[in-house]
């Protein structure tokens, strides 16, 4: 779910540089099928062009130190009692405050031993799936693993328009005729709703072994409290417009007669030794901040690293490090786009350029039954470990006024 800059935003920044004084040439010509190779090559002069442009931008008046977050806006809340406040929530979703901790969220024996099932299904292999990251580059690898029946939705987008790309080639090669046996069956839009219900359905139901009257040893089903289930409902109880999962746009319903509901959250799995030792910098979601919207993350922990990782002098192994990046305007974006553009990078030369430019983090030290919620578009990191697992439970949550009805999605 990572929103790159699009080219009408861009348009428009060129537009506000032309007031501003600065000329930008630009061939208006539309090419047709018959002219890809010279439109291949005026697209990469444009985006040469562009880049020289924020490339300018930024060396003359960019300066993202000077937009580090003071105050309370730059702070961490903490919640001792592990109870979702409403006023808790409004503050952090109008960017009045960084991130939100809630200690004893979900209680901590139950999160434990939550964890160490969810270590031994992914030893089993049962349906682990590297979480991908999008890039400029496209999908890439990244250090965690979840587990579900479902993969990410941006993945599942991503694999859908990756297979439309191939029909469409295929649609030109053979003159409008396709005849695919290894094609799927369902899309991967369709697989992703459908494991979406099966997901639903697995996590609610648990099993032990016990006894009947007869000593055998049977299995035993019981339904269980899944943390995310409980998270959502809290914060319908919490939220005075309510929260819930969201649903597929109609735009995007194709044959369905019914909207299908979001993902709840899935299980990550991080299980060391990582790749990036301090942490890979990133943000889920492009943009400037907005105090009437916004996209956050919620993460409850089940099992942090047990081992020490010293990171600029601290013993951070596992914790969360977010920067309380408080970039309000589009021109404060444009003027830093160069920089900003590198946290949906794995590069290790502009992580080294991040840190340096942003700064001390705040620090959140998760033990396990802890929730934390933090805006998406700040930038964030998981610090690496060289021994032990991390597990939590993470969604999405979109923030659309204080009005308005919270969404869940994965």
């Amino acid at each position: 779910k990572n929103r790159m800059i699009t080219m009408s935003r861009i348009s428009r920044v060129i537009s506000s540089c032309q007031k501003r004084g600065v000329k930008i040439r630009s061939s208006s010509r539309v090419p047709n099928q018959h002219q890809e190779r010279s439109y291949l090559t005026n697209n990469e002069t444009r985006n040469a062009a562009i880049q020289s442009l924020f490339r300018h931008l930024e060396n003359n008046y960019g300066n993202l130190p000077s937009l580090i977050d003071q105050g309370p806006a730059a702070e961490t809340i903490v919640s001792t009692d592990g109870v979702l406040r409403p006023d808790h929530l409004a503050r952090l979703f109008r960017h009045e405050a960084t991130a939100l901790h809630v200690i004893n969220f979900f209680n901590r024996q139950s999160a434990v031993q939550l964890g160490e099932e969810l270590i031994k299904e992914a030893q089993r292999g049962g349906g682990s799936r590297n979480w991908k990251v999008s890039t400029s580059r496209g999908l890439e690898s990244s250090d965690v693993v979840t587990l579900g029946e479902h993969s990410p939705y941006n993945v599942a987008v991503a694999r859908n328009n990756q297979l439309m790309a191939q029909n469409r080639t295929k649609s030109n090669d053979s003159g409008g005729v396709i005849e695919d046996e290894e094609a799927p069956a369902k899309s991967p839009i369709d697989e992703y709703f459908e494991g979406v219900q099966r997901e639903f359905r697995l996590r609610r139901l648990s099993s032990r072994h016990g006894t009947d009257d007869k000593d055998n040893v049977n299995e035993i089903l019981y339904y269980q409290l899944w943390p995310l289930d409980k998270l959502r409902l809290e914060l319908d109880e919490a939220w005075p417009s309510g929260a819930g999962l969201a649903r597929e746009p109609k735009s995007q319903q194709q044959n369905q007669q019914f909207a299908r509901p979001f993902g709840g959250g899935l299980p990550r799995i991080m299980v060391g030794p990582t790749r990036w030792k301090r942490g890979f910098i990133h943000v889920d979601e492009m943009g400037p901040l907005n105090e009437n919207r916004g996209l956050f993350s919620a993460n409850i922990y089940l099992t942090m690293p047990q081992c020490r990782s010293n990171v600029d002098g601290k013993n951070d192994a596992g914790a969360l490090y977010i920067w309380p990046l408080g970039v309000r305007s589009r021109w404060d974006w444009y003027k830093n786009a160069m920089t900003l553009s590198s946290l949906s990078a794995q590069d290790p030369e502009a992580q080294l350029n991040l840190h340096a430019q942003l700064g001390p983090p705040n620090i959140v030290r998760p033990t396990p039954g802890d929730l934390v919620l933090l805006c998406a578009q700040r930038p964030h990191c998981a610090v690496g470990f060289d021994e032990g697992v991390r597990v939590s439970l993470q969604c999405f949550l979109q923030y659309d006024g204080l009005d308005n009805r919270l969404t869940i999605d994965c």
